[in-house]
């Protein structure tokens, strides 16, 4: 009992820790990005910043690139500190409900993973939100290039007349190509930051071919406008013809997490063998891996465009 009462005590003060950190990780964040962007900043060097993603690793520029999607802070280190929060989080609270170590272990493994899903899905959200928001974009981008503006001029107005997110990353180019920056390159990192959005990567690819080899930017922009819409209305429609099937996977997701809740309500001694015997253990991992892998699973056969 004593060594369950450390660990808790454990748990707890290393969670505390983490919400310090990620408080202290996230105050002058604006500042030091544009720090960074002026070549200010004392930390980051030029040689530095070339071997920056060589330093870093795969999975450090994948959860980087994956943090810039959504519209977080691209540093990794709050995020897996946020990671580790979630993780002692439920170890701390499965440890004290069940003082099974095994049990507290097996879902302090799966709170590390809710981080994670949960950037996917702020992701997810913030390209759709982005998406829906650029047709609005290039008639406004194409009102102010018929009222004789220059491009650059264009994307300012662009930035001031719309909100978040796609306001944003236009406001980004602007602050770059106002900096010094070239606006192909301004465009180019605009895209690259959103690597998921095809729709702002052909609008970039439009607009950099026009620059080079001449031509009507405004025809373009009005085609472009006009493939959007079909595909907004396509993917309206698919996602009509799919609710049924999306409605029963959500169904069929929630009845397992409902039925051992009503099952531990009714008698907790039958679902408590699962935490407290060696073989509930194994037959407990087994089930939570095959239920992930449903999960999974059926997501993806409800929604073809992932």
């Amino acid at each position: 009992m004593n060594l369950f009462v450390l660990m808790g005590a454990a748990s707890v003060f290393f969670t505390l820790q983490a919400v310090y950190w990620i408080v202290v990780s996230r105050k002058g964040a604006r500042t030091d990005l544009l720090a960074q962007r002026l070549g200010t900043d004392d930390s980051l060097s030029a040689s530095a910043g070339l071997m920056r993603d060589e330093n870093e690793g795969a999975f450090a520029q994948s959860i980087a690139s994956l943090l810039e999607e959504a519209g977080d802070d691209p540093n990794v280190g709050p995020f897996l500190v946020r990671v580790a929060l979630f993780f002692f989080l439920a170890f701390t609270v499965t440890l004290l409900v069940t003082q099974s170590l095994g049990a507290a272990l097996l879902f302090g493994l799966v709170g590390t993973v809710l981080p994670y899903m949960g950037l996917l899905r702020k992701k997810r959200k913030r390209v759709e939100r982005i998406e829906s928001q650029l047709p609005e974009a290039l008639e406004v981008m194409t009102i102010s290039l018929r009222a004789g503006q220059s491009l650059d001029q264009t994307i300012r107005l662009t930035a001031s007349e719309l909100e978040a997110p796609i306001g944003d990353e236009f406001h980004r180019v602007a602050e770059e190509v106002q900096l010094g920056r070239p606006l192909e390159e301004a465009l180019a990192a605009m895209s690259g930051r959103l690597p998921a959005a095809h729709t702002v990567r052909t609008f970039v690819t439009s607009v950099m071919v026009l620059r080079q080899t001449g031509g009507n930017l405004i025809e373009v922009l009005e085609q472009i406008i006009d493939t959007m819409r079909q595909q907004m209305q396509y993917e309206r429609k698919l996602k009509a013809m799919t609710a049924e099937g999306r409605s029963s996977a959500r169904m069929l997701a929630g009845l397992p997490p409902v039925f051992v809740s009503l099952a531990y309500l009714a008698d907790s001694n039958y679902i408590g063998t699962l935490v407290t015997d060696p073989a509930g253990n194994a037959m407990l991992a087994a089930s939570v891996f095959l239920y992930v892998t449903g999960v999974i699973w059926t997501n993806r056969l409800t929604n073809p465009k992932r």
